[in-house]
């Protein structure tokens, strides 16, 4: 192999290693213990958590602010309940919540998708949306990674 392929080589192993670094380790849970983890006014608890990502279970029992991650992409798969998705449009009133968060009151524009069980959206970074509870409850599995 040559000088410049090992080097490209180690280049991307070290690329490679640096973003899969975080402290992960194995965690079985169950559907029914994964019900009585969240709940509406419970702040959710972490799963996983590194870096360049974060991996949470979540419900919701009322509708969500407009909200933005300037450098977070959100994955989302519906467990139960049904909730109408808004994006893509232009958040009212926005402001900051946290560094590179922003939270509004409402959306002009955008699409919505109503969505179900089963249902998996990605939202990439940047993109304003919102979550619009159509049940009494809804519960999610949300994956944020690093833009």
């Amino acid at each position: 192999m040559t000088a410049k392929a090992s080097l490209a080589v180690a280049a991307i192993l070290a690329l490679s290693f640096s973003v899969a670094e975080a402290d992960v380790t194995f965690k079985y849970i169950s559907a029914q213990d994964a019900a009585k983890m969240v709940s509406p006014s419970k702040k959710p608890d972490n799963i996983a958590d590194g870096a360049a990502f974060n991996f949470s279970l979540r419900m919701r029992d009322k509708p969500g602010k407009v909200e933005a991650h300037a450098q977070w992409n959100d994955e989302i798969i519906i467990q139960e309940g049904e909730v109408l998705l808004r994006y893509g449009g232009t958040s009212v009133n926005a402001k900051e919540s946290a560094p590179g968060e922003t939270l509004g009151d409402s959306m002009t524009g955008g699409e919505s998708r109503l969505m179900r069980p089963g249902d998996i959206v990605t939202i990439p970074a940047g993109m304003p949306h919102q979550m619009l509870v159509q049940t009494p409850t809804m519960r999610y599995i949300l994956f944020k990674t690093r833009k």
